[in-house]
């Protein structure tokens, strides 16, 4: 079995731990990490010095449409590859592939690509997770950018012929379209997790919710009523209520910085995920593109459709740890913890995903002081290297 020991100036396992520190490799997997550098070298064979650079855990996303051109909800199962082979290069390792709501057909037929996306996906790429709905059991009021035509009631049926395809892992949902909560029963039956998203539900329906088994929320503040004193809704209910955890989109645009830093004072960094909610458009320059067939405009890091609504982001997950430092003001430690640690245990896969211990596989990504991505690596082998290293 290969060994390679890593020296870095510093890691987040994602608890932070001053340097230098080695963190060792073995095959696919971390063996050690500690400040024991001259055991930690001796029978390596290779060992890479970072300089002034640190390693913490690859992130986790668990939400995204899309990046560099290729599309989830539409795009093939070669799309899917590139897309898992891109996401490296902005520190993501695993992710959610997220289907937003389509014609019953066209979700059936998705869902099987990415399902069989998940068998090719080469092992430098990041790895697909499992499926991602973000729809069509939404509420049309809150519907965002999505496809009003696709929306519809909640359907245990349709969720069965959906599991059987492929692997379903998240379904978002209104919980007030879900009479007496059978799809939400079928979904904790099945072991998927139901998230409350694009919903008009009120704080009591909310609550009614994570009573029947509602375990998370879909980007927490929008496509939801607005908190407010005298009428919280699902918002209210979601950060007073510690059942279920969050996710935000911190790109500055989605979530004023103040609402995010209340999201943590009341549920804390172990709670509260970083995602992207990402389209095919990240890392392409301002202009018009498509989300699942409609048009929409991305401009000063926004995207919207023509009536100013935003449609999705074009944030990555390394500047979305960058903003909870800068914006926020959290640590380093916290804001890597809600990309790393957080979404891989709300995944359920955080005994090998988004930590740096022994037994975990190794999903690394190398930073330089100001957050920014130098290195990626994947199951213990290097995929991605920047310019300027």
């Amino acid at each position: 079995m290969a060994t390679t020991v890593l020296i870095a100036a510093g890691a987040y396992t994602p608890d932070e731990i001053d340097g230098p520190v080695a963190v060792t490799l073995r095959d696919e997997y971390i063996e050690s990490v500690g400040h024991d550098i001259e055991t930690a070298t001796r029978s390596a064979e290779s060992v890479l010095d970072l300089g002034e650079l640190r390693v913490a855990p690859g992130y986790v996303d668990l939400h995204t449409h899309g990046f560099a051109g290729r599309d989830v909800t539409t795009g093939t199962e070669e799309d899917l590859a590139a897309m898992a082979e891109a996401l490296p290069a902005t520190g993501v390792t695993a992710f959610f592939p997220t289907i937003a709501s389509t014609g019953r057909g066209e979700t059936r037929r998705q869902v099987e690509r990415v399902g069989a996306a998940m068998q090719r996906t080469a092992s430098r790429s990041a790895e697909l997770l499992g499926v991602r709905l973000e729809g069509p059991f939404i509420n049309r009021a809150k519907k965002g950018a999505q496809a009003e035509a696709a929306i519809r009631p909640p359907d245990p049926d349709e969720l069965a012929e959906l599991a059987r395809l492929g692997p379903i892992r998240f379904v978002d949902f209104a919980p007030e379209q879900d009479a007496g909560f059978v799809l939400l029963g079928s979904l904790v039956q099945r072991g998927i997790v139901g998230a409350i998203g694009h919903t008009a539900a009120t704080y009591e329906q909310a609550l009614a919710a994570l009573d029947a088994g509602a375990r998370h929320c879909t980007h927490l503040f929008n496509a939801m009523p607005p908190l407010e004193h005298r009428a919280p809704g699902a918002a209210g209910a979601l950060l007073t209520d510690g059942r279920a955890t969050l996710e935000v989109i911190a790109d500055g645009i989605h979530v004023h910085p103040a609402f995010l830093r209340l999201a943590l004072r009341l549920r804390g960094a172990a709670a509260v995920a970083l995602v992207t909610d990402a389209i095919s458009a990240v890392g392409l320059s301002d202009g018009s593109y498509t989300f699942v067939g409609r048009e929409v405009s991305v401009r000063g890091g926004a995207v919207r459709l023509d009536d100013g609504t935003l449609a999705g982001s074009v944030l990555t997950m390394d500047q979305a740890v960058r903003n909870m430092v800068n914006l926020v003001g959290l640590s380093w430690s916290e804001a890597i913890r809600m990309a790393t640690l957080t979404p891989a245990t709300i995944a359920g896969v955080s005994q090998r995903k988004g930590q740096i211990v022994p037994g975990a596989e190794a999903d690394l990504v190398v930073l330089d002081g100001t957050g920014e991505v130098r290195e990626t690596w994947r199951a213990g082998e290097r995929v991605y290297v920047s310019r300027s290293s």
